[in-house]
């Protein structure tokens, strides 16, 4: 289940494949985006930095811009985004397509929640950067929510034996 959970957030989020790794650092275009963006891999935070909020820790607001513009310029390059605008339907397209998560499924729902939460930010950095870590944050909490579903069915079983 850990390798779906982080499948889904380096598929639809443009995130590394392995938790430590960079955001966005497996998309093809992520060297792009850090010279067109004038940023280094060392400024990106990582999956576990969003995870653990290390990211809002960070006294520099000019690091936490930079994240969400390189994030800007590769969901721009994915065609799911413009400027400060998303198109919904491709990020929902898109998303369905790389991860096989289709609509009523948890992942699609918390999808949507990330949207709805995020569409009305006017900068794009920022907009960007807010829905990567709602997506990554969500995912978390839904693996989390089935880890534990699954002890207690375990547990369960060994109690009725």
């Amino acid at each position: 289940m850990m390798m779906k959970f982080v499948l889904y957030v380096c598929l639809f989020v443009l995130s590394s494949t392995i938790i430590e790794g960079k955001l966005g650092n497996r998309n093809e275009n992520y060297n792009v985006c850090l010279t067109e963006n004038n940023v280094s891999d060392d400024d990106m935070f990582s999956i576990t930095d969003i995870l653990e909020n290390k990211h809002t820790q960070s006294e520099n607001q000019e690091k936490l811009k930079k994240n969400g513009c390189v994030l800007q310029c590769l969901l721009q390059k994915e065609g799911v985004m413009q400027e400060a605008e998303y198109d919904e339907e491709k990020i929902r397209s898109s998303f369905t397509k790389k991860t096989n998560v289709k609509p009523g499924e948890e992942m699609f729902e918390a999808l949507n929640n990330c949207i709805n939460e995020t569409k009305n930010l006017t900068e794009k950095c920022e907009k960007s950067l807010a829905l990567t870590e709602c997506v990554i944050k969500a995912e978390e909490r839904i693996f989390n929510i089935h880890k534990l579903k699954h002890k207690e069915h375990e547990d369960e079983n060994k109690s009725e034996k």
